[in-house]
């Protein structure tokens, strides 16, 4: 029964371990009630491995003693900190920072403070940890052992892949080989493949790749030969498999990657599971392009909260995302009074609707045409000097940092607003295969129906290449500049629930790639109609929607 015990808690005993808890057990009046409660203090502790030795449970006991609840189950405090509506708004500035150990293949909670002005060895550190993220995922892949990450070689499926680090590639020629590493230009028109151990010239141009978006700084996976003149001529190029949320929690012990402040252990999903089926008519609203220096912002606003104010029940979370004004912020456009102008009359809008201030979550994302210290990500929340009596006339307002991430009980919600699919696209190195991209999908019903986003290839390649690489933005930082010691809040890792991109170089799109799903809101503020979106947490439908 122990060993079961904790092998549901996605936990296992050493033999220190299990000494220390069978003399614990040994103990006390009630065994089952004593370990139950020994297991949800172990729950509520940042364990950095799954194997928990005797020392871990010595601690959790002198817990258990010292707040008296050794065996008294109700008076148990519940182990997920969320607050009464379920949603736990996270700060991308306050995210928890780890590093993978490949050494004790472990993840260590990295203790100094992150900082934005960081010596040059954090830009190190955001390769390093970005490709030994994927790399720990990778060893864990079916599809790695099973060589299924072919995507066309026409070598046997049956054959078995092995990766093979770069240094070792010296003097291996006419030999088919399978390398990982960050796909690089180090010259003009010359491509590299960098693992930890070095770097080797590719030839790209006559590879077959799969689904994605292949940039510069993404970490690929590549098959093919070492030509004479040393050049790794490539067969095929994928990205590293991606993995489900639920293998993620349990390989890594449910570490807080997210950023929520507590973890989910599996046995608490159910229950969490269950109160979001109980909230069936719970709806979130998502719009981007909240124009409030436009008045035909406020018309429509007015028409939507009249929909949303007349039903039963009202949206329990609305995100606005940013620009917040039509013309971006710059050096010829920096009227902050104006500015602030918009979120006051905001504000005075919503006294109109009692139900709406009083239910409802307001969350506002800034954009890139916001005001801010840099263009750089993540983007800090919006600040109370520039966004006027909003947090006065609106309590339950809030200003989240760019991306913003959210969750609600079980589920793992991202929010971005960056014009990112124009950008992937213009620094792809090599064209993307639309042939690969999804047209048609079976129902639940085993009937074939045709995918709606099948004639916007480009947002399906997107959403692969996030899932796959674990990442919000793979783009160089030179296209895309990241503080270097907060790229881990930029991390899709354990793979979210659904992201929401407002991209305004993209209509209303919808797609997904494994467990994940990729949506668009539109655009609210322009001059079409006003677009936005509608989410269901409870059955994961999205709906899309406009405003006249």
């Amino acid at each position: 029964m122990l060993n079961e015990k904790f092998r549901i808690s996605g936990l296992s005993l050493s033999g220190c371990g299990a000494r220390a808890t069978l003399e614990h057990l040994s103990a006390a009046d009630d065994e089952v009630r004593a370990l139950d409660a020994l297991l949800d203090v172990l729950s509520r502790m940042e364990l950095t491995t799954s194997v928990v030795k005797g020392e871990v449970i010595e601690r959790a006991i002198r817990e258990l003693r010292e707040s008296g609840r050794a065996v008294a189950m109700d008076a148990l405090e519940p182990t997920t900190a969320t607050n009464d509506d379920g949603i736990t708004i996270c700060d991308a500035f306050k995210t928890k920072r780890y590093a993978y150990d490949s050494q004790r293949r472990m993840f260590d909670e990295v203790n100094r403070p992150s900082r934005i002005e960081s010596a040059a060895e954090g830009k190190i550190d955001l390769y390093r940890d970005r490709f030994l993220l994927l790399e720990q995922r990778l060893s864990r892949s079916r599809q790695f052992t099973r060589s299924t990450l072919r995507v066309g070689s026409g070598a046997d499926s049956h054959a078995t892949a092995q990766l093979t680090s770069i240094q070792s590639l010296l003097g291996v020629s006419k030999d088919t080989k399978f390398i990982m590493g960050c796909l690089s230009q180090l010259e003009d028109d010359r491509f590299y493949i960098e693992d930890l151990t070095g770097t080797v010239r590719v030839d790209l141009t006559a590879c077959e790749t799969s689904l994605g978006l292949f940039t510069e700084n993404c970490v690929v996976i590549a098959e093919g030969e070492v030509r004479p003149d040393g050049v790794f001529e490539v067969i095929a190029l994928t990205f590293p498999p991606s993995e489900s949320r639920e293998n993620t929690r349990n390989a890594t012990n449910a570490l807080d990657f997210f950023g929520a402040g507590h973890i989910l252990r599996p046995t608490e999903l159910p229950e969490l599971e269950e109160k979001e089926m109980e909230r069936i008519g719970e709806q979130f609203v998502v719009l981007a392009d909240v124009w409030l220096d436009q008045q035909r912002t406020f018309d429509r606003l007015a028409k939507l909260f009249d929909a949303f104010d007349s039903q039963d029940d009202v949206p329990g979370l609305m995100v606005f995302m940013g620009d917040f004004t039509s013309t971006p912020f710059g050096p010829t456009h920096f009227d902050f009074r104006a500015y602030s102008a918009g979120f006051d009359k905001l504000a005075e809008l919503l006294e109109d609707y009692p139900r709406l201030r009083q239910e409802s979550r307001f969350v506002f994302v800034p954009g890139p045409g916001d005001p801010g210290l840099s263009a750089a990500l993540p983007r800090p929340g919006l600040q109370p000097s520039v966004t006027g009596s909003m947090l006065d006339k609106v309590p339950r307002a809030h200003f989240a940092s760019n991306p913003a991430k959210i969750r609600y009980f079980s589920q793992d919600l991202v929010f971005f607003r960056e014009d990112l699919q124009a950008k992937m696209r213009r620094n792809c190195l090599i064209p993307p295969d639309d042939t690969k991209v999804r047209t048609h999908v079976v129902d639940e019903n085993g009937q074939e129906i045709e995918v709606d986003a099948a004639d916007r290839p480009t947002f399906q390649h997107l959403a692969a290449t996030l899932v796959q690489q674990a990442h919000l933005c793979p783009l160089p930082i030179t296209q895309a500049p990241i503080y270097w010691e907060f790229d881990h809040a930029l991390w899709l890792y354990p793979a979210p629930t659904a992201i929401f991109l407002g991209d305004r170089t993209e209509q209303q799109s919808l797609t997904d790639f494994e467990d994940t799903v990729l949506t668009n809101p539109g655009c609210f503020g322009g001059e079409g109609p006003g677009e936005f979106l509608t989410y269901c947490p409870a059955t994961g439908v999205v709906q899309f929607s406009a405003v006249p």
